[in-house]
């Protein structure tokens, strides 16, 4: 996974369904460049579901607005000229129901 991050040559990194109920740096840095150095994350419950996103703070300043199970929003500024702008990644499960907590069906 490192080869691929530093292949992209990106600055931000999304994961989803990681499966993993915790992580920290130093897990982190078993699987990406040493220069992703912030990271905000959604748990897993069980062997299903978690978000992780993974950023270079010398690129950008990242403050998350939002953690919820199955979405995280950052704001993100840029070191360089200070635009910013907002990430919102989600991951939506299709079944059972986890679906059902994130898509309630209207009766």
């Amino acid at each position: 996974m490192r080869a691929k991050i530093e292949e992209s040559d990106c600055a931000i990194v999304c994961l989803q369904e990681t499966k993993c109920e915790f992580f920290d740096q130093r897990f982190i840095f078993k699987f990406s460049p040493m220069c992703f150095d912030n990271f905000a994350y959604s748990h897993s419950i069980g062997a299903s579901g978690g978000i992780l996103v993974l950023w270079n703070s010398a690129v950008f300043a990242g403050s998350l607005i939002e953690n919820k199970r199955f979405a995280i929003s950052i704001k993100f500024a840029s070191v360089h000229d200070n635009d910013y702008w907002t990430l919102a990644t989600v991951y939506g499960p299709c079944q059972g129901i986890e679906r059902e907590q994130f898509c309630p069906v209207a009766i």
